[in-house]
This record gives C-alpha cells, structure tokens and sequence, in this order.
C-alpha cells in the first residue's frame, strides 16, 4: 500500500533545512529565533554567528559530506554548532557529554570525524581520542570567530549529501551510525511546518537529548517558520515538574514526548497556566487512548498527533491525529507523512491483507544512506523495493509488526525481534548483553523487557555468575560502558536458563519471572527510612519496602528517580543532587541524605552548629587569630621562616590575557580576600592579625623550560615567610616556552590558606582574569565575612567549658596510643627538615567499587574502608596493631565560610584498634565505630589537644600521630593543576607534614588516583615505590576476600615475592626492621637498595 500527498507550498523552493533558516533570516533578522530564559539570539545574530561558525570549520579543513562531531549540552551554541556545520558543507553527529568517556572514545573511533566542537570540559576527553577538539567557548575560539566573515562560505550542499549521524543500540553488541540525507530531514520538516501552520507566534520547546533524532525537528520547525526555539532548562526531560514550569512560563505552543513522560505529566498540577500549548505530539512509545483523554482533560484546546518513526527514517514517517471521541485501546500511529512510503509485507514479501500482521517497510526521501562503515547491516535491513515506480528504489525493513485497520490506520503490534523501548529510548538487549559478559565475574547474560503494574516497559538482566558476589558490581560497572538509559532496572542470578524446545534461551520465560529479585527484607528502622520507603511506595507502586532494596532493582525509572529527589528535597528542606541519588539506590543510604552522619573528610558536609550566625567585627589596629593560626605561628617561632607551611597555588592564566590584565587581576584578588594581606604581629607575647591596605601585588615575571620548571618552583616554593614584616603571599608569573603556557604560581603561608582556599582562589581569580581581558565587571558577589570574623566567633564558641568537655573525651579515646615506629632507611634526624617527596599509584574502578559496595554493606563510607586498609598496611610493616592515624577536617561547619579564604583546617586523630586475627569485615567494624566517634568530636582545635596530651615536643616526629590518610571523595577537574599534571614538575619541592601520609581521591573513570607522601630524610623513593605496590595488592585482596584474615592478606605482589625469595637465606620469618641488602652480584642492575620487611605471623 502506497500513501503519499502533496504539500500546501506555504514554504518557498529551498530544499535544505539551513537555507529555509536562511530565507527566514532574510525576512525576519530581528525577530527572536532561540531563547533559553537568560539569554536570546535574535534571526541575524544566528545568522552570523552560524556564518562565521562555517568559515572557521573550513580553515579547519572541514569538507562538504564530512562529519564534525557536536559534544555539547543544550544552550545557544549547540544550535550555532549545527547551523554552522551545515552551512560548511558537512554533516553533525551529536555526541552526548555525560556519556561514559570509554563510549565516548569509541564512538568518536567509529564516527571518524576529523574534528569535535565541544566546550573547555570536554575538550581533554576527545582529544585522548586522538581527535582534534575546538572549545566553543574558549577565547581563543571567539577571537578566531570574531575574525570571519559573518556570510556563510559559499557551498552548494546536495540534497542527497549527509546531515547527520546519529547512533542507536545495536543488535550485534555495539552501536551503529545511521547517516540521514538533507533531503530526508528537509523533508520532516517541512510536514511539521505545512501541516500544522507553524509561524511566527509559534514557539517550540527543545528538551529532547541531541543524541536523539527528535531533537532535530525540534530546534528547526521553528526556525524555518519564523517562530522561536526555546531551549528547556537542564534535567527537564526527566523531570516533570519542570517540563510543566517551562511550557506555562515560556508560552510554549508546540510540544513533543514520549508516552512514559506523558504518563507523569498528567499527574502534575499547573496545566491551567500553560494556556498557549496548541500541540502536543507523543513519540517513541505506543499511546493509549486513556492516557491521551487524561491529557485532553487537563489541558484547554489541545490537539494530540501520535507519530511513528524509526532513526533510520527521518524521525517520523507516520502520523495520526488522536481522535477525543475514542475513549479507550491503543492510538493508531497513522499514515505515512507526504514524501514517505510504507509497505505491510509478510514472511513471503507479499503485501498483507487488511487486518494480517506483517513487518512493516519504509521507503522514501526520509530513509537513511545506510549504518556507517556497516555494508553488511546496511545490506540486510536497507533492501531493493520490489514495487517500486523507480530503479534503485529501496526500502528499510523496521522489524515492526504492524497491520492496517479497516479505517485505513496502520496500528502497532510489536516487535519481530529483541528490540525493545524503555521512556522512548530504541535499546538493543544484545548491546547491554555484550557489555555484562565482560565483566569477569559473568559466564553469561541475558537481557529481557518487562511489563511492570503501571504499564511501563523495564529492563531485567539474568546472569550467570561465577560468583553471587558480582550482582552488586553489575550496576556500577555498566555505568562506565553505557549511557544511562541503557542500564537494567533489575539484576537477577539466573541460576539456569530456561531453553525453548528448540535449544534456546527461552526470553519470555525469563520475562515472566519478572523483577522480584527475591532478596530478603529489612523493614525501615528510623523516621528517615520510614519516610523514605512511603515515597517509594507511592512511586513504585510496591510494598513491603526493605531499607536494603535497590530503587532500580524494584524497576524505578531515572524520571521516577528524579521526581523522588524534588519529594526528598521537600523532606530535607535543603537540596538533594540528582547524581547523588544515582548512587545512594537503596531506602537507607537515602535515609542518610536526610539525615546526614558527621562530616569525615574535608568536604562541606556538617551542618550549621550556631544559628546565629557569624558577625562581621570592627577592623581596629589589630585583631585575634584563630587558634589554627595560632599553631603555625607557635611551629613557624620554633622554625622561623621555614618553608614546610608553603603551599603553591597554580592559577592558568587565559591566552588573551597580557601581563597587565594578570596584574589587574592578581591585585583584585588580594583586595577581595583579607588573609591575603595579613601579618601576624606579636602582643604581649600572643599573636594578633594585622590587615594591610590593599595595594599592588610585586609580580615576578620569568621564562623557563619544561627542564628547567622543577628547579624554578622548588625557587619559588622552598622557601618561608617572615609573618611578622609580610607579605605573605609571593607571586610569579611563569611561561614555559616549549609551549607557550603561562599559569600565575602563588606560593602562600598555610596561616592565610588551606586546600579548600585553594580553589577559591582558582575560581576568583578565573572570573577577575576574565572580566579584565573582556573590559566588564566581575560577576562575584561580595563576601558576607573574612576569616578575621571567623577568627573573634571561633574563639567566643570556644569556652573553658567546652574545651575542657572535648579534652575529657580525647585523653580516654587515646590514652595508651604510642608513637607509629616505622621502619625506616636512614636514622632519624634529631628535628624534622619537612623534606617530602611522593610515590603515586593508581586503583582500578572494579576494585574501587568492590570496596565501596563492602563498605555500604557495614554502614561505612569509602574513607572509613579506605583506612581500614590503610592501617592494616602499616601494621603489617611494624607489628603494631594499635595506631593513631590524623586527617584533616575542613572546618567550614557554615555556608558563609564557603567562599572565604583562611586556614579553617583541624586534625582528628582517629585511632584504629586493629587485630592481627581480626578479619577485613571486622577490622573495618572497628575503625567505622572508630570514625564515628572522632567525627563527633572534631571541633576542638588541635593545638590545644597537642597542649594538654603532649606538652613535651618531639621535633624529630609530628605529635599525637606519625601517619595520616586524606581522601578527596570527589572528583578533580584538573583545571588549576596544568603543570603538576604534565609530569615535568618533580617533587624536588614538595614537603612532608608527617612521616607518611597516604593521599587518595576518585578519577571520573570510577577508579583513584592515591599516593604515598613520605619524608625523604627517612625514606628513598624505591622503598615507597614498593609500598604504593603492595598497597594496591593489598587492596585487591582485601576486595577478593574481605573475610581473610588481617595477618593473612596478601602483601608482597607475585613478582616482588620472587625477589625476596632470592633475597631469603633462610626461608624463615621476615620481621619488621630487619634490613637486607640487595647483592648487586646476584641481581644485576637491581636498583633497589633496600627493602622493608613484612610481619608474618602464625
């Protein structure tokens, strides 16, 4: 059956999308064409900057029918972005930004684009890809924009020549790239514009992923009518809410969704204000007419399209308008749009008769080229059309089961194979497949659709394991391969697979088991858990919620997900992040977001103590310091001037900015922030704060090579202050000229500032840098207080009483705590030098996860199993089981502290009671209970815990603790740390607060990047560089086996055993302290000298 028609020549001749933007340009330039709230871009200015866009992607080498990869969220430049891409001749593949970076990669392999138009965060991602990437919003790139024509280059672009490549789920385990003609998409949307009268009162909300098809249609159909695209705020596609908010405040007259979408918009409340809305199309699920009446009743005039169409047709290539009079079944999708073609044929290729299912067949100016570098797909679902008026012509066969009813409607029946949609998205189970089975714990698995009670379609994944054990990875792991959408709902041990007569995996059978994954139930034990498990009731429609149930396992969506995050919100009354959610799956890890636990680490976690705030002081001649500031000025008098309490601080400096604009800036920075033109007098033989004017900051200027850049910093960074004269603060300007870099490298007294101050520091400095190079005012808000402020408040909190209640605790908790003996290569020195270097490793994102998940499963955090580890690995080394480990706490127990600049950093030593007979999982019990406890008494100033429990110094080893562990629990962004990541800056300058600390934090690929920082008057590199080993063995054991034994985890890696064994003259005990020196004779060019010895024990 063939059904086409003709148009109603309301748009002129112009056969591409960006030349009908164009005409529309000409007519319209100053009417509005793309808005997203904030800021607007007007015909003209689209025009322009689309136009200058194209020239700069020719210079690029840009050709006509090449691809250029768009990797860029919703905003203004995503729609410049394709216009400009088309403008040059070359087709756009939309690339997802928060995709996991390994798909990314492999996708940017497959695309083989010569270059990726994406924004400074990732820039870095595809250039590891080893293509070229043009960051859209750096200033290099608006300067180079700025210098082109504003007219398009003059391309003349073939209809039949790409205009885009999208990727959808494939069936053989990977995804493919389906290649649309301008043509084809012209030709979509050209039937939304004649069709429904789209004009200039017309205005679209965009919200659906660039990844998507859909997309397309949606930022176009306006701009070739001379209406306006509006850009929906981030997350509005999962949250309906939102979605809601943005129709009603943005006028918004034309609308698409998918039906699952659709279903949650029904249940929201302000439809009344979303008085312009006029259509609504619903897309990529089957529609029910009851779900279409429940919108048609909450919304006044309302006409609803259901329109069908695969990627490899154009978005649509059917269409039907939903009729009120039908009050139940499924909606038609329709007749073929004009300029498509659709054929019912069964399983022998002959047309089906009226109400005979059959696959359904698509010809037309809409089908796609092909599967990019896919002859073979493209051969089997791309075919000759044997009734075809033409030669040549073909047709794609969708794999959709269709009919057409006696009205003349074709109506969906289903799938002819595994496909599947989930909330609209096109998912290939043999891709999710594909990807479980490399995970090593799988023999096996298998991927199955599931209807759940509230209509909606879920993904179950059954496997076999070699272990129970990986369930729990399963989640975690596929987040790192797949986006999303792609992750199942349910992950459930198959034990066997059922088989069909035939020998096969029987699919519907395992579908029929459904998503119980039959787990054992612990009924809600708090307010908070109780609270939690209601809502998920309500949203999942289940019972008998268990605080240890899965939100996805129990077949919860990421848009269910979201509205449960603004429920929480409600609840907590503060906010809840989204991403957050996605980790904390179970009812009691959301309880914590409630009802949070003391902070542990250096991040902003503890709630406010004092609702009275923080009060501004008046600025006399002097004013007190804060009784951090108090200890570095005691340990800088017992070491005048000495470079240990030096931090550098790497501030990048923009390519436009000359040495003026730095000057500007730095000056600015300094006048902003207090600490930064402070000196610490003494009065009456107690320090006090005396604040400078500001005034121009001495800025050294110097030029160096990557060689040279060590030696320059150790310069600049190893040596101390004088507190009293001041400044505190020295500043270089450095360019290496290997390449031209420049970065602003502030070396700073800790007195001043800590890590948290740091990149306070990168982010003021950043936007002051920026408002100087572009001639406008700063976008910074004024700061409420300065840490003077902090300083008088702390010391008021801080009464005889208070000080005495926290002392009582801490003599108990480390009453009989002992100083950690390391062993160590060379003697210790009669003082500490605060020398230090560091040996970095790195853990793998499976172990990380495994230790993750074993901590979630005792109530612990990744810092208290991370210590766990830690501790056992130092008491492997000196028989000692009993340790005092310090940290560092932030100190920034107020969200006015968040932006101010100052020395908030306190130590808590947490004392980690470890047994050699104890296993990993009791071990860890322990310093969970051990944390707990420290945490909650965290505000008393380490100064005075020093005062009371070691009067007497040491200055050979730091007090009350010789080993410390810090973990950052986020992830970096690497934007202020250029020349530490380059490799080229070795640790000749780098110092040691403690003997050994063990730095850790989280790498975006699920791994972390750890290292050892050692003093180096006590230990050589080699020695370090053996423990980073044997910590990371230590770690993998400790996630293979956590109810091993502490004395009998494994240590020593399979290779440095061999060694020792060399090594070994007798084979017996190695004990702590026993040294043994390497025989150059046995083994030659052994670089090691020496090495330190593992306790075994019985």
């Amino acid at each position: 059956m063939k059904s086409e028609s003709a148009r109603n020549g309301s748009l002129d001749e112009a056969i591409t999308v960006h030349e009908l933007v164009a005409n529309q340009a000409a007519r319209t330039p100053d009417a509005i064409a793309v808005t997203d709230g904030s800021q607007s871009l007007t015909y003209a200015e689209l025009a322009e900057r689309s136009g200058r866009l194209a020239h700069l992607l020719r210079d690029h080498g840009v050709v006509a029918d090449s691809r250029v990869g768009v990797c860029l969220g919703r905003g203004l430049d995503l729609v410049t972005a394709v216009l400009g891409v088309w403008k040059a001749g070359a087709a756009y593949a939309p690339l997802d930004p928060a995709q996991p970076s390994a798909r990314l990669e492999w996708l940017l392999q497959d695309l083989g684009a010569g270059l990726v138009l994406t924004d400074g965060a990732m820039a870095p991602i595809v250039e590891r890809a080893g293509v070229r990437a043009l960051d859209l919003s750096s200033v290099d790139a608006r300067r180079e924009l700025a210098r082109r024509p504003v007219d398009g280059p003059a391309v003349e672009v073939d209809p039949a020549q790409a205009a885009y490549a999208i990727y959808t789920s494939g069936s053989t385990g990977r995804p493919k790239g389906v290649v649309i003609t301008h043509e084809g998409i012209a030709n979509r949307v050209r039937w939304a514009v004649d069709t429904h009268a789209l004009g200039s009162r017309d205005r679209v909300l965009q919200k659906t992923a660039v990844t998507f098809d859909a997309s397309c249609w949606e930022i176009f159909a306006p701009l070739v009518s001379g209406g306006t695209l509006v850009l929906a705020p981030a997350g509005a596609e999962r949250d309906p809410a939102v979605l809601l908010r943005a129709v009603a405040e943005h006028d918004v007259t034309v609308l698409q969704v998918v039906p699952s979408v659709l279903q949650a918009l029904a249940e929201e409340s302000g439809w009344e204000q979303c008085t312009a809305l006029r259509l609504l199309f619903s897309a990529g699920e089957p529609l029910h007419a009851e779900l279409a009446q429940r919108v048609l009743a909450r919304g006044s005039g309302l006409t609803i399209w259901n329109t069908y169409g695969p990627t490899e047709c154009a978005i649509d290539v059917t269409a039907h308008r939903f009729d009120p009079a039908v009050k139940t079944g499924p909606v038609p999708i329709g007749r073929p749009i004009p300029g498509m073609r659709v054929l019912v044929l069964d399983a022998a290729g002959a047309p089906a008769a009226v109400g005979a299912p059959g696959e359904l067949h698509v010809g037309g100016v809409g089908v796609a080229r092909g599967y990019l570098g896919r002859p073979d797909l493209t051969a089997d679902r791309f075919v000759p059309d044997p009734y075809g008026r033409t030669g040549g012509a073909r047709l794609y066969r969708t794999g959709d089961k269709v009919r057409w009813n006696r009205n003349g409607y074709l109506e969906y029946l289903g799938r002819f194979d595994d496909q599947t949609k989930v909330n609209g998205v096109r998912l290939e189970p043999a891709e999710i497949e594909a990807a479980l089975v490399a995970h090593p714990g799988l023999k096996s698995a298998v991927v199955v659709p599931v209807k759940t009670d509230d209509g909606a379609t879920r993904l179950a994944a059954h496997v076999l394991t070699h272990t129970p054990e990986v369930l729990g990875e399963l989640r975690d792991f596929l987040r790192d391969r797949l986006p999303e959408s792609h992750i199942p709902a349910a992950f459930m041990d198959a034990g066997e697979f059922p088989l069909t007569a035939h020998g096969k995996v029987d699919r519907s059978a395992l579908a029929a088991r459904g998503l119980d994954v039959g787990a054992a139930r612990t009924a809600p034990r708090t307010d908070a858990e109780k609270l939690v498990a209601e809502m998920w009731e309500q949203l999942l429609k289940s019972e008998d919620i268990g605080v240890h149930d899965d939100f996805f396992q129990l077949g919860g969506s990421s848009l269910q997900l979201t509205r449960l995050a603004n429920q929480l919100r409600a609840a907590a009354k503060r906010d809840i992040p989204l991403r957050g959610l996605l980790t904390a799956t179970t009812v009691e890890a959301q309880a914590l977001l409630i009802a949070p636990e003391p902070a542990e680490t250096a991040a902003p976690t503890a709630q406010p103590k004092d609702p009275d705030g923080i009060p501004p002081i008046p600025r006399g001649t002097t004013l007190p310091v804060s009784s951090g500031q108090r200890r570095l000025w005691a340990l800088d008098r017992m070491n005048p001037s000495s470079a240990e309490w030096v931090a550098g601080v790497f501030l990048p400096v923009v390519p436009a900015a000359d040495t003026d604009a730095v000057r500007h800036a730095l000056d600015a920075l300094v006048a902003r922030h207090e600490s930064l033109r402070t000196r610490y007098v003494t009065v009456d033989g107690e320090p006090r704060q005396h604040i400078d004017s500001p005034a121009p900051v001495a800025l050294h200027e110097t030029d160096t090579t990557r060689e040279e850049l060590a030696d320059l910093l150790g310069t600049a960074l190893g040596h101390g202050f004088d507190l009293e004269r001041g400044p505190l603060v020295r500043a270089t300007l450095v360019r290496t000229l290997d390449d031209e870099q420049r970065v602003l490298v502030l070396a700073v007294h800790h007195i001043c500032s800590d890590g948290w101050s740091t990149q306070v520091l990168q982010r003021d400095f950043h936007e002051l840098l920026t408002a100087a190079v572009t001639g406008r005012d700063p976008l910074l808000p004024p700061l409420g207080v300065q840490y003077a402020d902090y300083a008088d408040w702390q010391r008021a909190r801080l009464t005889d009483e208070v000080i005495e209640r926290e002392l009582t605790h801490w003599r108990a908790a480390l009453d009989g705590s002992t100083p950690v003996a390391l062993p160590t290569d060379r003697p210790r020195p009669a003082a500490r030098d605060g020398r230090g270097s560091v040996a970095a490793f790195t853990v793998a994102a499976p172990v990380v996860t495994a230790l993750t998940d074993l901590g979630r499963s005792r109530g612990a955090t990744p810092f208290m199993t991370l210590l766990t580890a830690y501790a056992t690995l130092v008491a492997r080394h000196t028989a000692q089981w009993d340790l005092p480990v310090g940290t560092p706490v932030a100190g920034r127990d107020r969200p006015e502290l968040e932006d101010v600049v100052g020395f908030f950093l306190n130590n808590v030593v947490l004392r980690c009671g470890l047994d050699a007979d104890l296993t990993f999982v009791e071990a860890l019990d322990r310093v969970r209970d051990a944390c707990r406890d420290a945490f909650a008494h965290q505000d008393l100033p380490f100064d005075l815990l020093v005062e009371a429990l070691a009067p007497e110094r040491d200055l050979s080893r730091t007090p009350l603790y010789q080993v410390a562990f810090d973990l950052h629990d986020q992830e970096f962004t690497g934007r202020a740390t250029t020349l530490e990541d380059t490799g080229t800056v070795v640790d000749s300058w780098r110092l040691a607060h403690t003997d050994l600390t063990l730095l850790m934090r989280r790498t975006a690929d699920g791994g972390m990047e750890g290292a050892f920082e050692y003093a180096t008057a006590l230990f050589e590199p080699a020695t370090m560089e053996r423990l980073a080993d044997r910590f990371q063995h230590l770690l993998r054991a400790a996630a293979d086996a956590p109810g091993t034994r502490l004395a009998d985890l494994p240590v020593v890696p399979a290779r440095e055993a061999e060694l020792l064994a060399l090594w070994s003259v007798g084979g017996g005990r190695w004990w702590s302290g026993r040294w043994w020196r390497c025989s150059r004779s046995r083994l030659p060019g052994c670089r090691m000298r020496w090495r330190w010895s593992v306790v075994r024990c019985r």
